[in-house]
């Protein structure tokens, strides 16, 4: 069986680092992943103050005695949590600051979280589109001249958590009321559980529709960051597809990540699931089950990789859930069917839903040499998860068509993999051998 470690939570370092910088004490984070997107989030928090000391994978956080903004726009590539949590750190702290990042960053929404700091009284400035990245902020210092945001419409839960993270730094606390949860619930749910190992207290009522967070907070000396789970959907995946018994080894216990749910995807897809104290495993392989209709609305980020695995399977697969992944790194709906269209593979789309045709019909002699030309674009995209996707639908091809992977179909750009995962190409080759 083969064994693997898989990098930290992308999720989690973010909420962490985030937690660290603004607390009463030192935090020494273990198992930090080191991403372009964790890369950002400690950029600009150096600019506010906050000094990090690392050592391997872990790092040493020291908060300052009060976060001061240092008047300068800071650049955060396509760091969508970057720009989410930071845009609300302008509650709490003293001064002036700026989020710029790659064109694509400038074209995803913001616009509900920029009105919610607004009613609490922070200044916000597009410099560009209203409601989007670049903006100028001036803070706050924590006092507000009101302890209630309320928030319409299905927000993003990353806008959610934004406002959760800072709320105990702000005096008396903060109380976010929605009018409906949002669909990525489980991100939310995350973050409490975070607050928790912060000593944060708080409320939660009508079916997490209201979230009544207190002032203060106490950060543990040590935190260790679990596994992440929209990653470990990749060698998952892969060794589902492959049927190659696999052990994700420091998966964790206790993984407070949604995306945890897909092990349930490939079960359904013929893995036996066996999680035992920190590790899980994927052996045993059976027939898939029938198809049927996923919804991945609690864990969108995975559903790709869901899509990929699909392909293999006879049937109509339905996908639901996906409408948050339209203003993503990409749109990547449109990324992922643009990917099997070029590889002859069979999908409709109807509005946010996905249905994928799958099985070895695409998988013909006649079709091999086209797939074996193709380049699946990532270079526009900018983006991480297709690429990846693709990478392990490309390494489940070549070896049910004993093709070998790099003769198959080339991904373009595919350094874009280092917003998440850096070394994901060597692990994947190493997987294989």
């Amino acid at each position: 069986m083969k064994e693997i470690i898989i990098p930290g939570s992308k999720s989690i370092t973010n909420r962490v680092l985030l937690l660290a910088a603004i607390g009463d004490s030192p935090v020494m984070l273990h198992n930090l992943l080191e991403s372009d997107d964790t890369v950002h989030m400690r950029g600009v928090l150096s600019s506010f103050g906050v000094q990090f000391q690392k050592d391997g994978k872990s790092l040493l956080v020291t908060p300052p005695a009060k976060l001061v903004g240092d008047g300068e726009s800071h650049f955060i590539g396509n760091a969508g949590t970057v720009a989410r949590f930071v845009s609300a750190v302008s509650l709490i702290i003293e001064g002036e600051y700026g989020l710029n990042g790659v064109d694509r960053m400038h074209e995803r929404p913001q616009a509900d979280l920029f009105a919610a700091l607004g009613s609490l009284g922070v200044a916000v400035k597009c410099l560009g589109n209203e409601g989007f990245l670049p903006s100028h902020y001036t803070g706050l210092a924590g006092k507000l001249s009101q302890r209630t945001v309320t928030l319409s419409g299905r927000v993003s839960s990353q806008f959610v958590t934004a406002l959760l993270l800072v709320a105990p730094k702000i005096s008396g606390g903060l109380r976010i009321e929605m009018e409906e949860v949002p669909p990525s619930q489980p991100y939310i749910e995350m973050t409490l559980e975070i607050l928790k190992l912060w000593g944060v207290n708080f409320t939660v009522s009508e079916g997490g529709r209201i979230m009544d967070i207190q002032e203060g907070l106490t950060a543990p000396a040590v935190y260790t960051i679990p596994a992440d789970m929209s990653g470990a959907s990749y060698p998952s995946a892969w060794a589902t597809l492959r049927q190659e018994d696999l052990q994700i080894q420091d998966y964790g216990s206790v993984t407070l990540q949604g995306d945890e749910g897909f092990a349930d995807i490939c079960a359904h897809f013929g893995a036996t699931v066996t999680k035992t104290n920190e590790d899980c495993s994927f052996t045993a392989f059976s027939s898939t089950q029938p198809a049927t209709t996923f919804d991945f609305s609690p864990m969108p980020d995975v559903a790709m990789t869901g899509m990929a695995m699909a392909c293999f399977y006879e049937g109509d697969w339905k996908f639901e859930g996906l409408e948050s992944l339209r203003v993503k790194e990409c749109d990547r709906i449109q990324a992922m069917v643009d990917g099997f269209t070029q590889l002859g593979i069979t999908t409709k789309v109807v509005g946010d839903d996905v249905t994928i045709r799958g099985g070895a019909y695409w998988q013909t002699p006649e079709n091999l040499a086209k797939i074996q030309a193709a380049e699946i674009e990532t270079n526009s995209h900018d983006d991480h998860r297709i690429a990846m996707c693709f990478g392990v639908l490309r390494s489940a091809l070549s070896k049910s068509s004993e093709i070998v992977a790099e003769e198959i179909f080339a991904i373009g750009e595919p350094h874009c993999v280092a917003k998440t995962w850096p070394d994901f190409w060597e692990d994947l080759a190493n997987w294989e051998a």
